[in-house]
């Protein structure tokens, strides 16, 4: 099964098709400024956790993986975000296709999928989500949690978890914090949690010194 874009946010699987790198990297919905920038050779270590947690990283970048789930865990701007769009370009580069969401606008293209054209377009949302090579959830936990939408990420999770369909999350949470049966799922896979000042407080520090030296 490969997948065709039929909108922003909407695939339908397509038999006996096969869809070049291009292809590929727009229905990824990765933004598509961060294929330089958010790369795994534009990483820099700046706390031990980062350089502990490497040599996994560079393990999932080749598909080479023990547990279909990794978490990525930490306060925000420790890298959570740099590393699972680098990950995510890098099985984008093997032919792998991807899907990257932040959570909430998953959500939101849940919302709209069904009230464009009803249950059709949300179905289509929902399978690319259950079925991609790589679903990337970024700041799962920064959602507005209403039961819907703790029901849509089981839903998906749990069909991902059960076809050990490979998943990166991103959270500035514990694990306590989330739903409980999707704090379950992950906690069996890898846990990476990351540490170290925040690379935009740094840089946001750095920008202000080279104003007052100026």
């Amino acid at each position: 099964m490969t997948w065709k874009q039929r909108m922003p946010g909407v695939f339908e699987g397509i038999s006996g098709e096969q869809e070049n790198e291009l292809d590929l990297a727009k229905m990824s919905n990765m933004p598509p400024s961060t294929f330089e920038t958010h790369r795994l050779s534009t990483w820099q270590h700046r706390d031990a956790s980062h350089r502990e947690s490497w040599p996994t990283i560079c393990e999932w970048a080749t598909g080479t993986i023990n547990h279909p789930f990794l978490t990525l865990l930490g306060d925000p701007g420790v890298g959570k975000t740099h590393l699972s769009l680098a990950l995510g370009w890098e099985w984008l580069e093997r032919g792998k296709a991807v899907l990257y969401y932040h959570v909430a606008g998953l959500l939101n293209a849940l919302r709209d999928g069904y009230r464009q054209s009803g249950q059709s377009d949300y179905a289509h949302v929902v399978a690319f989500a259950k079925n991609c090579a790589l679903l990337i959830l970024d700041d799962l936990g920064a959602e507005k949690e209403t039961e819907w939408a703790i029901e849509q990420l089981d839903f998906i999770i749990d069909h991902r978890y059960e076809n050990r369909k490979p998943l990166i999350v991103t959270t500035n949470l514990t694990l306590n914090d989330l739903p409980p049966r999707v704090a379950d799922r992950l906690r069996e896979g890898t846990l990476i949690l990351l540490k170290g000042e925040s690379f935009r407080k740094q840089k946001k520090g750095q920008k202000s010194k080279r104003e007052v030296e100026k």
